[in-house]
């Protein structure tokens, strides 16, 4: 029997309907590391910097936009003129303000709410938090999981992030159904932690 449900954030209730090329860009230039020729050209590439902070935002442990930052301008040796802290906190604002529910998101919430909901997705815990903030969906949820959160430090599939929404659901693995849109991270990872799931197709058309 179902006693309670997880729920996949990106592409299964919401997307970022922004540019990820351009929030990157955006952010390099805050950090004041792109430099231009006399004849106009910008001499600094933004590739291997962002090639570097997605490594290590997909990390598993605790993680924020903040750190993922400084940890690949150390690797390398980078460093900017520009408050890392500010950029980060702005990369955040601009990402979380460029997230929309997915149609029918709010329709599908509001069926499974007689029962307990948690909300378990992959990603620094400070932009992950500003983006389900932005789209007022926290009310409907018992436990919010992230993986960067430093008590939970973990990214789907891996079977830790599940259990321990499981724990905070107070429901057995096997009575909390999972519904996400990735077959390996949601899927095959919520079977690996010893629960049901269902796979929707959650993007837009």
């Amino acid at each position: 029997m179902i006693r309670a449900v997880c729920f996949d954030f990106d592409g299964t209730l919401a997307e970022f309907t922004g540019d990820f090329d351009k929030l990157g860009l955006e952010t390099y230039r805050r950090l004041g590391l792109e430099t231009t020729s006399p004849c106009g050209l910008s001499e600094a590439d933004p590739g291997p910097l962002f090639q570097s902070y997605w490594r290590h935002q997909r990390a598993d442990g605790a993680v924020t936009v903040e750190s993922a930052l400084r940890n690949a301008l150390e690797e390398l040796s980078l460093v900017p003129p520009y408050d890392v802290r500010q950029a980060a906190s702005e990369m955040v604002a601009g990402y979380a303000s460029q997230v929309e529910l997915l149609p029918g998101a709010l329709e599908v919430l509001g069926y499974f709410s007689r029962l307990p909901m948690a909300l378990i997705t992959n990603g620094p815990s400070d932009i992950q938090r500003a983006a389900v903030q932005s789209v007022g969906i926290e009310g409907y949820f018992q436990a919010i999981l992230v993986s960067g959160d430093e008590e939970v430090a973990s990214r789907k599939p891996n079977a830790r992030i599940f259990r321990l929404a499981c724990e905070r659901l107070g429901a057995e693995p096997a009575n909390v159904l999972m519904i996400g849109d990735n077959l390996e991270a949601d899927i095959q990872g919520a079977i690996a932690a010893g629960m049901p799931a269902l796979h929707i197709q959650g993007a837009r058309p």
